[in-house]
């Protein structure tokens, strides 16, 4: 079921881009956990998404999904949603807008990886622990913890993450984190 919507949804994404309604694209959330090394259940998909330069609405009718800017306090640009019926059930999909700080790091240094027997271009371990980092809830603080323990980065690529950290605010947040697995 999942193979098949994330297969349906990469295909989906690429029309998107080959039509210029995105820039680019990359699997996050618990796919992309998996990726990294981490065994992890989900119930949906998600991606990150980098806009190109027509109108959020222009994709969200492209892909038959809604479409919820973020507000002042939301941490996100906004949120695509659509479901994809596979095996008989309806897969939830959500395409992530993230804040423009945040772009170059998500998609910076993306890796095409096999997922559910799909490549799909996933951001590096790096970006989704600071992706996760960001999102802050419990799921989320797990996840990067367990990715940095599976990765086991060396000092110089602490530093390294630790400077990414500082670049976003998330300095204390990724101190925390790497003196809790490291």
């Amino acid at each position: 079921m999942f193979s098949e919507a994330l297969n349906q949804v990469i295909a989906r994404l690429e029309q998107a881009r080959n039509a210029h309604l995105l820039r680019s694209y990359a699997l996050i959330g618990g796919f992309a956990v998996s990726a990294w090394g981490v065994a992890r259940a989900t119930q949906d998909i998600d991606l990150a998404v980098a806009l190109g330069p027509s109108e959020p609405q222009a994709l969200a009718e492209y892909l038959e999904a809604t479409y919820e800017p973020g507000d002042i306090d939301d941490p996100l640009r906004g949120v695509f949603r659509l479901n994809l019926t596979c095996e008989g059930q309806s897969v939830p999909i959500q395409l992530i807008v993230l804040p423009s700080k945040w772009v170059d790091i998500a998609f910076r240094g993306i890796e095409t990886v096999k997922a559910l027997g799909c490549s799909v271009p996933v951001v590096s371990w790096q970006a989704l622990v600071l992706l996760k980092l960001y999102a802050g809830g419990p799921v989320d603080w797990q996840d990067a913890r367990s990715i940095v323990a599976v990765r086991s980065p060396n000092v110089q690529a602490q530093e390294d993450l630790l400077a990414q950290a500082e670049k976003v605010g998330l300095a204390h947040e990724m101190r925390t984190l790497l003196n809790s697995t490291v």
